[in-house]
């Protein structure tokens, strides 16, 4: 085993163990030193010294995210002896399909024989694999290039290492489909033969990577692999956050605002913890609006199942101050955004003489379309699951403002 708890692959060497983190979770897991092709004690550590300017240069997309961007291959790569590729999936699956189209990247670029490929879920840590922020449709578009470096650079080294085993130039070996080839000598080999030989040679540097044309993609844009999560979800395999189980667990539900910005005025739980099952009932604050990702207060009712839960907060007697947004109403609203954009705007930018050719049109076309409030929200209900900790655990996950004596974990 390794440290974090991923079977290693067949013949591949573990990393040596460091201290166990507080924040490993109960799932295969791959830990900062996740190995590239079997990859142990042979590791290229890269470090870079702080910059001495005053102001460091301004980074922008992933790069200007906490944690940055990562595109070490042996973060996200391993291969075993017998050939079997191990990619990890850094970003967390939300029904977005991510679990596949990460992987899916690097084995483009990596060449690999996508039967070959098993995927493994990555723990929350931003400091190893970079920014984990699984939201606003960036996964795919903040770590496209990233990734693709990943499977080029794995590639190229395992051509590194049959060149050197074999004695000819790396230019003339082709990578394709699990297997290298000289077509000189005639020689060929499955990707678990270099894997270990492979794993000690230095990453590629960015400006030495080849990587494929878009006409060259297997994978990317094909449409022929379907999701890896796909026959457990239609099968009712899958796991989903709401079907966390622990000894000893305890549930909760939360009585939020009918109001945005709203907040609790009073409650009273004397009904509710009358309701068998219901162990206890706690107000939450609410953070300021506009709220962001923070959450919007109410009052959970903790009990020792759903459905007791679910009845507590039924009963509960609750009265609200509306906040800022009692009088909202939708309708003027709409009227305020169709004042607003059929006013004269302040030009901003301009390219070329758009109104000037909108006056001499002999026909002109004008439509408003207006879209109402959306719910943006999942089809499950979101979910998370916290343990209590022995002692306070770093900084962490979300939740753990509030308990500074648990450790808690997306239940996604």
């Amino acid at each position: 085993m390794t440290p974090d708890g991923l079977d290693a692959p067949r013949g591949a060497a573990a990393a040596p163990a460091e201290a166990h983190d507080a924040d490993a979770q109960p799932i295969l897991n791959v830990s900062r030193r996740a190995f590239l092709l079997g990859l142990g004690a042979g590791a290229l550590v890269l470090a870079v010294a702080p910059a001495l300017a005053a102001d460091p240069p301004r980074r922008y997309g992933g790069d200007g995210m906490p944690g940055g961007l990562k595109d070490d291959p042996r973060l996200f790569v391993a291969i075993a002896a017998d050939g079997t590729v191990t990619i990890l999936n850094h970003r967390a699956e939300m029904g977005q399909g991510v679990r596949t189209s990460v992987p899916m990247i690097i084995a483009d670029e990596l060449e690999a024989d996508w039967a070959r490929v098993q995927v493994r879920q990555a723990p929350g840590d931003e400091a190893r694999y970079g920014n984990q922020n699984t939201d606003g449709s960036r996964s795919i578009r903040h770590n496209f290039e990233p990734l693709r470096r990943a499977g080029a650079a794995a590639r190229q080294m395992l051509i590194a290492a049959a060149a050197a085993s074999w004695k000819v130039p790396a230019a003339e070996i082709v990578a394709e489909q699990h297997v290298l080839t000289h077509a000189g000598s005639g020689r060929r080999a499955g990707y678990g033969e270099f894997a270990a030989a492979a794993a000690a040679l230095s990453v590629p540097s960015g400006e030495a990577l080849k990587l494929k044309q878009p006409a060259q993609f297997r994978y990317i844009g094909k449409g022929r692999i379907g999701g890896i999560d796909n026959r457990d979800i239609v099968s009712g395999k899958a796991q989903y956050g709401i079907d966390t189980r622990v000894p000893g667990m305890v549930y909760a539900v939360v009585a939020r605002p009918p109001v945005y910005g709203g907040r609790v005025k009073h409650h009273d739980a004397a009904a509710a913890l009358k309701v068998p099952g219901v162990l206890k009932v706690v107000p939450l604050d609410g953070a300021p609006i506009p709220s962001a990702f923070f959450p919007l207060g109410g009052v959970a009712v903790v009990a020792e199942n759903t459905w007791a839960a679910i009845e507590g907060r039924k009963a509960l007697q609750i009265e609200w101050d509306h906040g800022p947004n009692a009088g909202y109403d939708s309708q003027r609203y709409r009227a305020a955004l169709e004042t607003a954009s059929r006013a004269e705007g302040q030009l901003v930018y301009e390219r070329g003489a758009t109104y000037a050719e909108l006056a001499r049109a002999e026909r002109k076309i004008a439509v408003e379309y207006y879209v109402p409030h959306l719910a943006h929200a999942p089809m499950e209900p979101p979910a998370r699951s916290c343990a209590p900790m022995p002692t306070a655990p770093r900084p962490g996950p979300a939740c753990r403002r509030r308990r500074p004596r648990a450790t808690c974990w997306p239940a996604c």
